[in-house]
């Protein structure tokens, strides 16, 4: 007869179950995450694309072959009546994902050491790329679930080898991943290339080459099988959901799988220049202050010592060696692997998560070498108090960069409301103005110099994701309508279009000149410039 322990019980047992490392990568993340996102998560921040998913969304899913993060939103919207944007829940329920992939990543490795796992829980949710993931709050809850499934199977293929259902099931979260987020796919590779080096390094059983080659065809199989299983998905759901890809071509996700020689080699030669580059230069939000930089080149120094003695302490065979080194020079392609996935992409913070696992491996790798390498007890613990000086400050940097870059959205979101609630006033000043007159928003971009303040913070905060100022073609409906609460009836692309051929409206003047406002025929035009195309019709609030 089956029995069910009472909750407490079940709850007891649980917590037994649970290693003091595991507890330790829960809980920092938890603590780290909520010091460097808790402003985001108590303020509506926004950004160009949060702008247009207020009060809620997901945004561009199929189109840009993201089809189970489209799934994920049509499911979330039909349970709970739409995809919010709540910034306190969605960021909640992301933390919570991060601090879980830390504690796989832990138990995927066996860490012993309580303080680097709890490294490794504060990397995971301080990284900036997560700083960039919640200028997307609508999505955050989405993307969140992506870096899970890739870490949840790459866990699956290292912890249970022997497990065929480990196979299949780490085939469908790595492609649910890529359906999801493109970009996280590395993570898994970043991982399973963690994992082959430390077989190659300390593996004792089926540490011999035909063990360690099929250790790595076995990886390099799981995850080929998922990316092949993508692109065939892809295809499939573009015909069911009728997707003739609008925006395919966004970010050259439309190409993905497909490249050329010359892309293949100059996506390789910017991996290695963004790996050296952390060294010397702010690599895609990764290094963002000098201090960064001096952190990354003690990272690399406690690398090249503790490999060093490595391989002469060690008695593993020439063979492992070789594999180990060999392993070693992919490692940099595998961080920045979204340069070969997508060569025709406009980069930024958010695409570049996976060169975390540059840090997990720092702590992965420090942890086994204390543990297993005899003698040498200077250098040992040196390698791990230098771990744990950089990770400490790297944590401190990254908690400061990302409450800087919240207060920079902040700065830039009064600016914003203030330019546009004068705009409103002066609408609403109008001789004649009547609250049933169309209002035409005529012109590009605004060329007003008094408008070049920005965040104030952009000389430090200046990470990619957000945009110094909303005052845009593509923005500007959005923040009267949405945020002010002006919703006046906006005329359409095509009535805007026929409106600016107009001579009266030519000989305007530009905003925010005298005369820039007016009524012409019961219908209020709003004069920005002399050129560029109004918003097309998709991005109307």
């Amino acid at each position: 007869m089956m029995r069910l322990p009472m909750p407490d019980v079940a709850l007891a047992d649980w917590k037994q179950k649970i290693r003091r490392t595991e507890k330790a990568a829960f809980f920092t993340a938890v603590v780290v995450g909520l010091m460097v996102h808790l402003f985001a998560f108590t303020n509506k921040l926004y950004n160009y694309d949060e702008l247009c998913n207020t009060p809620g969304g997901w945004g561009i899913g199929s189109e840009n072959n993201r089809w189970f993060l489209e799934f994920m939103g049509r499911s979330y919207a039909s349970v709970m009546g739409g995809s919010y944007s709540l910034p306190l829940f969605n960021g909640m329920i992301s933390i919570f994902f991060l601090a879980v992939s830390a504690v796989l990543v832990v138990k995927m490795f066996d860490v012993g050491s309580v303080l680097l796992s709890a490294a490794i829980g504060g990397f995971l949710v301080s990284f900036p790329s997560v700083v960039c993931m919640f200028f997307f709050m609508f999505l955050s809850i989405y993307y969140a679930a992506g870096i899970f499934f890739s870490v949840l199977g790459a866990y699956l293929i290292v912890r249970y080898p022997e497990k065929l259902t480990a196979y299949p099931a780490a085939v469908i979260l790595l492609t649910l991943s890529l359906g999801t987020y493109q970009a996280y796919f590395p993570a898994a590779v970043c991982l399973l290339l963690i994992a082959f080096l430390m077989h190659c390094a300390f593996g004792k059983e089926k540490a011999d080459f035909k063990g360690i080659v099929i250790t790595a065809l076995r990886y390099l199989a799981t995850a080929g099988a998922a990316l092949a299983l993508y692109l065939i998905l892809s295809r499939v759901i573009w015909n069911m959901w009728n997707v003739f890809g609008v925006m395919g071509s966004y970010q050259g996700i439309d190409t993905m799988g497909h490249i050329s020689l010359q892309e293949l080699g100059d996506g390789i030669l910017r991996c290695y220049r963004s790996f050296v580059s952390l060294c010397f230069d702010n690599v895609r939000d990764i290094t963002p202050v000098v201090p960064a930089i001096h952190c990354f080149r003690i990272i690399f120094l406690l690398f090249a010592a503790s490999i060093i003695l490595f391989l002469v302490a060690s008695k593993i065979k020439w063979y492992r060696r070789l594999l180990f080194a060999a392993g070693l020079l992919v490692f940099p392609v595998a961080l920045f692997l979204v340069y070969i996935m997508a060569p025709k992409a406009s980069y930024y913070a958010l695409m570049f998560y996976p060169a975390v696992f540059l840090l997990v491996f720092l702590a992965v790798w420090t942890d086994r070498f204390g543990r297993e390498i005899r003698g040498y007890d200077l250098v040992r613990a040196g390698t791990q108090w230098g771990a744990l000086f950089c990770s400490v400050l790297l944590l401190f940097i990254y908690i400061w960069y990302g409450n800087g870059s919240y207060m920079a959205l902040e700065y830039t979101k009064y600016h914003d409301f203030s330019y546009f609630q004068t705009l409103v006033t002066q609408i609403k000043s109008l001789e004649g103005y009547d609250d049933e007159m169309r209002v035409v928003f005529v012109g590009g971009e605004v060329d007003d110099e008094t408008n070049a303040m920005g965040s104030m913070m952009h000389e430090v905060f200046a990470m990619g994701g957000r945009a110094e100022t909303n005052v845009t073609v593509l923005c500007r409906a959005y923040l009267i309508v949405k945020y002010l609460g002006f919703a006046p009836e906006i005329a359409g692309y095509e009535e805007t279009i026929a409106w600016m051929d107009r001579e009266d409206v030519r000989n305007m003047e530009s905003y925010p000149h005298d005369g820039s406002i007016r009524v012409i025929d019961d219908t209020i035009i709003v004069k920005f410039s002399d050129s560029g195309e109004p918003a097309p019709e998709s991005v109307q609030p």
